[in-house]
């Protein structure tokens, strides 16, 4: 075993490299360790051959997460991306009172006179706020249930029958339905939201906008972290935790826990999307699907989600397995609940990804098990760690304290198949110390457009190719495969100047610059010369702002854009290989 690094810096910000020097926080954990299943497996005793360098790099894509406000529109059914139940009344939007739900989510009963609480109805927001909604749009509103549904905010109804209604969106596209009554015994639920040229493709059983599947159709894997919420921790009710000791002590979740298709909301206001809809976009699009295990799933949820997987998917495609999503990142609550479950598993001086490196070699043994059946090396587990930290890998890998039923150690990194970092070019504008500097570049003929794509380029050769080096000689003394689990531009508006809008709009004019195109490239050939097997960009679709230009069209509109264009230049020329092949190379 290698030897492991002192406690490094506290990663305040995943997308960026951005770090603070700060310890490691120490968690409390109250309460007893959940007791993990132990699986029969014994150590490699023999070292794992290097990885062969490939000749191709495949290039795949994150989806990003549904909300009321993205441009990505991925679903026929807006409901599912519906922001929260309103407390409403006509003098106050949002009386900020209690509004009781059923288990799936939709709304129970409203207040009776007397009850001393003031909302008269509830409202919800369709679409607010999102600067691609088309205007003066007809919906088809589908429900079940006895009462009474309007439109608000500029919405109108144009037509009602019962369990139906016809809407009109406002002048900026938004659209706000009401329930100002309801039945408690036959409550108003299952309320589906199509746009009305698009219901036959939804009768038809279809769960995805045909635009949106145009658009990110050829890239050959999707990676579904921000669909299935993998940066909140749950309970067994599907509500999110907040708060260390809450997610320290957070609950093991089953299969009969997870997120399901009649859930009122697949995005925030609901757990996640379910398993179903998900192995529908990657059987339609023929894409490899990634798929971010909950942190605190169980056995029994891993073994079931892998089953229905299994049962499902396409034969002929295979799959990207990991758990959670940047368990390194201490912004993040799996964090926290992993440095809780290190420090009852392996006592006080225990490190959160000792624990993160034993339970994801668990999650892909048992994922690995369910295809026991299958060509070899269709399911792929992936090991993540960060980009800047060096060594911290270690943690994760070469970690001795795992042992088995007979206290046998266990090697973690013999039960991986990928090692995954991100590789966003950033770090020359998105700082306080350089804020000055940038808008400095402002007053150059070009608007200061030919400084900043130079920094971009300079970025990419002297902090990004070293450090994919660094990583691609990890992975392969390991035996795995170097892959990205993110990747893209970067910047965004300093911290301290984040209410600057010509900073921000700096930054998303420059990401639309053809020169983009070739800063793409160079990133791509940067990781594929460390040896990279597989590059995943972050954002596919999303609304350029202060937090960020993460995505690399703004509109599902949007067919072309020099980011895009290199994307897909590059996923046409680098195909994705077969499972065998991929085995062949451990």
């Amino acid at each position: 075993m290698g030897s492991l690094p002192p406690t490094g810096p506290r990663i305040a910000l995943g997308l960026s490299l951005a770090v603070v020097a700060s310890g490691l926080t120490a968690m409390a954990f109250a309460g007893k360790a959940p007791a993990w299943d132990r699986l029969p497996l014994s150590h490699a005793a023999a070292p794992v051959a290097a990885v062969a360098r490939p000749s191709t790099m495949p290039l795949g894509t994150n989806l990003d997460a549904l909300s009321y406000w993205s441009p990505a529109f991925p679903l026929l059914d807006l409901m599912k991306s519906a922001g929260p139940w309103v407390a409403h009344r006509d003098d106050s939007y949002d009386t900020g009172e209690p509004i009781p739900l059923d288990a799936q989510g939709w709304v129970l009963r409203l207040p009776q006179p007397g009850s001393g609480l003031r909302y008269t109805s509830v409202l919800v927001n369709i679409l607010h706020d999102n600067p691609t909604a088309p205007k003066h749009a007809r919906y088809a509103v589908l429900y079940e249930g006895k009462g009474v549904m309007g439109a608000a905010l500029g919405a109108t109804v144009v037509d009602h029958s019962p369990g139906r209604l016809d809407v009109e969106s406002a002048d900026d596209g938004g659209l706000a339905l009401t329930i100002t009554a309801t039945d408690p015994g036959d409550h108003i639920r299952n309320i589906r939201v199509v746009r009305a040229d698009l219901l036959p493709l939804y009768r038809a059983g279809q769960s995805f906008n045909p635009v949106h599947l145009e658009r990110v159709s050829g890239f050959p894997v999707l990676r579904f972290m921000d669909w299935m919420n993998s940066n909140t921790v749950y309970d067994k009710a599907g509500r999110a935790l907040s708060g260390d000791v809450a997610t320290a002590n957070a609950p093991l979740l089953d299969w009969k826990d997870r997120p399901r298709l009649e859930d009122r909301s697949w995005g925030d206001q609901g757990h996640g999307m379910p398993v179903e809809a998900m192995v529908e976009i990657a059987n339609r699009t023929g894409a490899e699907p990634w798929f971010n295990m909950p942190i605190n799933a169980s056995d029994d949820y891993v073994r079931g989600f892998a089953t229905y997987v299994r049962d499902h998917l396409r034969p002929d495609l295979q799959m990207h397995i990991e758990l959670s999503n940047e368990v390194w990142n201490w912004s993040f609550p799996q964090s926290h609940y992993a440095q809780a479950r290190a420090l009852a598993a392996f006592g006080p001086d225990a490190k959160w990804l000792e624990w993160y490196g034993m339970r994801a070699a668990q999650v892909g043994m048992i994922w690995k098990a369910v295809f026991s059946q299958s060509k070899p090396g269709r399911v792929a587990m992936v090991f993540g760690t960060q980009f800047a930290w060096k060594g911290l890998e270690a943690y994760g890998l070469d970690t001795e304290r795992w042992r088995d039923a007979q206290g046998r150690t266990l090697h973690p990194g013999d039960y991986f198949d990928e090692y995954a970092i991100a590789g966003y070019y950033d770090g020359t504008m998105n700082t306080d110390d350089t804020y000055d500097k940038v808008r400095g570049w402002w007053r150059d003929p070009d608007g200061g457009y030919k400084r900043a794509i130079a920094a971009l380029h300079a970025r990419i050769a002297q902090v990004n190719a070293p450090t994919y080096f660094y990583h691609g000689e990890q992975a392969r003394r390991h035996g795995l495969r170097l892959i990205s689990y993110e990747a893209g531009y970067g910047e965004f508006t300093p911290v301290s100047h984040r209410e600057d809008q010509a900073y921000t709009d700096f930054l998303a004019r420059l990401q639309r610059r053809p020169e983009f195109y070739g800063l793409e490239m160079q990133n791509y050939r940067a990781f594929q010369a460390a040896g990279g097997w597989l590059f995943m960009n972050y954002g596919i679709i999303g609304t350029p702002s202060k937090w960020g230009n993460w995505s690399a069209l703004e509109s599902v509109q949007q067919a072309s854009s020099p980011r895009y264009d290199a994307m897909r230049a590059w996923s046409a020329a680098n195909p994705v290989r077969t499972g065998t092949e991929r085995a062949a190379m451990k």
